[in-house]
């Protein structure tokens, strides 16, 4: 990805932009998508896409830290 912090990513990424953000692979986060209705996606036409805010708040609200 060629980012460098948050805040120079677009408003919205692609599926496989997602994918590598979150280091999954795609099969894997399609199966995140359509398992998780508290993913985050915006359909836009026939398009789905991930609005990068709420990707970060969907993260923070699914960390867990095992100590």
């Amino acid at each position: 990805m060629k980012y460098h912090n948050f805040e120079e990513m677009p408003m919205f990424i692609t599926k496989p932009q997602a994918a590598e953000l979150l280091g999954v692979s795609a099969p894997s986060l399609y199966k995140l998508i359509s398992e998780d209705a508290s993913f985050p996606v915006v359909t836009i036409g026939k398009r789905k896409t991930i609005p990068t805010e709420q990707l970060k708040v969907w993260v923070e609200k699914n960390c867990t830290r095992n100590l």
